[in-house]
């Protein structure tokens, strides 16, 4: 979805929007990190033809974080 595409359905519709689709809440809980993360620094992109949509995280320190933390697939 970073580039453009969906990859779903593979349209070019994909529209993105700092602080999109987020919980009500002002923070979200980072399970195993012990902080939150602020609303500010999640993404939201949708694709428009199919409806599918991807959050993702902005800051690199978080991303970090987790990389050192969480258990690698």
């Amino acid at each position: 979805m970073l580039n453009g595409q969906c990859p779903r359905c593979k349209s070019r519709s994909v529209y993105r929007c700092k602080n999109g689709i987020v919980s009500g809440v002002k923070h979200t809980y980072v399970k195993g990190l012990g902080f939150t993360i602020p609303r500010s620094e999640k993404t939201t992109y949708v694709c428009t033809s199919c409806g599918y949509f991807e959050n993702y995280l902005a800051d690199k320190k978080i991303l970090d974080k987790i990389a050192f933390k969480w258990e690698k697939v």
